[in-house]
């Protein structure tokens, strides 16, 4: 008589088997490494993953010591993961190097599962890793290239703040600019040379020499250079790598005429051992004055594989413009002693500026949202900016700021922000989350990076679509939303934010709001030098008296800003506001 049982056990055996032959050949071809050991590191089983992504055989590997290819230093993070699973029963997500075949070392992201012990079997860990090489490669040359453009950045701040550079003193300003070179390109040694004559284009001298280490082989400044060509070379080319991009502009016959002039003319090779001896290589940036090249900067290492970046290239060239801006500033010095007109130059200067600061300001919207608005500083720089655009078809972005004090420091930074706002480059803020905004700026303007300088502003997102603005406010004055009721009548809507100046404190939390905006309302933003103004009787205008200003022009129709001012004035008593005063109307049509 046949056992039923055993009949069906004796099919379902082939079956089963050919599933396990199944899942050991589909866990044998995928890309992730999956290995079983037990608690002290021992593998009992790994697929053949291994073999491709570190080398070793399988065979090879099972009974092994999986803790021993792990690199020192991540080793106490592994055995800590290993029994932190082992003793909770619950899996640990690490990443770590294990050493190749080969002798270098692999950078995997591996996460446990832990299989309880049976009758039949001890406690064991299943970990599953994935070769995150690649991935590790990218973060770390990421990380390199942060570091890099921060030192860079560091390096120009020092320069740009130093007093000697504040002073144009080109002996010691370029002293610290060889210094700065050197030290954040990490190279041996730095010139900068000059025409002799900026007008002739002749022979060029070495004007100072800088290298780091304590041997003291400067170049003298009796060292020259003779070459016609080159200031045309550098005319057209901001950077050039010697000898590389030298030789390639030397292989044309044309570039040679450019480069060397006729008649009799030194060698490429002879200009390239004066520059960069002995196999040396270098990086060659334009010096300008006068809008003309005179003379350059020039940075060598003795390593002859050294490849230069773009970026180190970008920052040998803005050093180059740091020079410039030296020899300008001594001989803009030197004028202004010579001629004895220093107020006048200074104040076209202040002019030109003035003149650009306003030029950067908006034009008007003349469409289903217009806009008006006056800018009027104290001085003839302000630190007052403001600006609205659409940042897509739907949403209009609105802002007015004002930074503490007057002058250049004051304009330049104003500016600044107004177009790193305009080009949508603030670092992780949302331009349509006006709080977000705030919290990037407050990130990237702390005041003891920018001079001791802290600004108050007004922010607001109007959406078309929903008819409601957003608005956040740091140390600003609230805007004023004025509309109409059923009667007739004007209807205030203050739009206050919460938070300190931008800069004044490395953490704060700044707080806004939203608000309905009625058809042919009208928004007005403005700085407190419109309000903050004394009269005859002695009291200010105060933010109330200057609403009650624009709420009684509104009652009358659409509120112009000439009379806004006038009105301002007449209370004060005097046509010159103390502080610089701008105002901003967006009237939503």
């Amino acid at each position: 008589m046949t056992n039923s049982g055993d009949s069906v056990e004796s099919e379902e055996k082939p079956a089963l088997g050919r599933d396990l032959r199944l899942l050991e050949l589909i866990v044998d071809n995928i890309d992730d490494l999956i290995a079983v050991i037990d608690s002290q590191g021992k593998r009992v089983w790994n697929n053949a993953a291994y073999a491709r992504v570190l080398g070793y055989t399988v065979e090879s590997l099972i009974g092994s010591n999986s803790l021993i290819e792990v690199h020192p230093d991540d080793l106490p993070k592994v055995q800590l993961a290993l029994r932190d699973s082992m003793q909770t029963g619950s899996g640990r997500r690490i990443e770590y190097r294990l050493r190749h075949r080969a002798g270098h070392y692999v950078y995997l992201e591996s996460q446990g599962w832990v299989l309880p012990a049976s009758e039949n079997r001890k406690q064991l860990l299943v970990v599953i890793s994935r070769d995150i090489s690649q991935r590790k490669d990218l973060e770390a040359r990421q990380a390199s290239l942060y570091e890099q453009q921060s030192r860079q950045a560091k390096a120009m701040a020092a320069i740009v703040h130093s007093v000697d550079f504040q002073r144009s003193d080109v002996e010691h300003g370029s002293e610290i600019v060889l210094y700065f070179l050197c030290k954040t390109l990490q190279a041996e040694w730095a010139e900068l040379w000059r025409l002799g004559n900026v007008e002739e284009e002749g022979q060029f001298f070495c004007l100072r020499s800088f290298q780091p280490d304590e041997v003291d082989r400067r170049r003298t400044s009796e060292a020259s250079l003779e070459s016609p060509g080159l200031p045309a070379l550098l005319r057209g080319n901001r950077v050039i790598a010697l000898p590389d991009d030298f030789a390639d502009t030397g292989d044309l016959e044309a570039g040679k005429a450019l480069l060397f002039g006729g008649g009799a003319r030194p060698t490429q090779d002879q200009i390239n051992a004066k520059l960069v001896p002995g196999g040396a290589r270098g990086l060659l940036a334009a010096v300008w004055l006068c809008g003309k090249p005179a003379g350059f900067l020039l940075i060598a290492t003795n390593n002859s594989s050294r490849e230069w970046s773009i970026y180190e290239r970008n920052f040998c060239a803005a050093l180059a413009d740091l020079v410039s801006m030296l020899l300008e500033g001594r001989q803009r010095l030197d004028t202004l002693q010579a001629l004895q007109l220093s107020q006048k130059m200074i104040s076209a200067q202040l002019a030109d500026a003035s003149s650009y600061v306003r030029s950067q300001l908006p034009v008007n919207l003349c469409d289903s949202v217009q806009t008006d608005w006056r800018y009027l500083p104290s001085s003839a720089l302000g630190g007052d900016a403001l600006d609205f655009f659409w940042l897509n078809e739907d949403h209009l972005v609105i802002f007015l700021l004002d930074v503490v004090g007057h002058g250049v420091g004051s304009a330049l930074l104003a500016t600044s922000i107004l177009h790193l706002l305009r080009q949508r480059a603030l670092k992780d803020g949302d331009p349509l989350d006006p709080v977000s905004v705030l919290v990037a700026l407050n990130r990237s303007f702390q005041m003891d990076e920018h001079g001791d300088k802290v600004f108050s502003i007004w922010y607001g997102v109007f959406d078309r679509i929903s008819g409601t603005i957003r608005f956040a406010a740091a140390g600003h004055p609230p805007a004023v939303l004025v509309s109409r009721n059923k009667d007739g009548e004007p209807e205030v809507t203050w739009l206050r934010g919460k938070g300190l100046w931008i800069g004044a404190a490395a953490r704060e939390t700044y707080e806004g709001g939203s608000a309905i905006v009625a058809q042919d309302a009208e928004l007005f933003v403005f700085s407190d030098g419109l309000y903050e103004l004394s009269t005859p009787a002695g009291p200010m205008i105060g933010l109330e008296g200057f609403g009650r200003i624009l709420v009684d022009l509104y009652r009358s129709g659409t509120v112009d800003l000439e009379k806004v001012l006038s009105e301002a004035s007449r209370i004060h008593g005097l046509d010159q506001f103390e502080d610089d005063a701008s105002i901003l109307k967006v009237r939503f049509g």
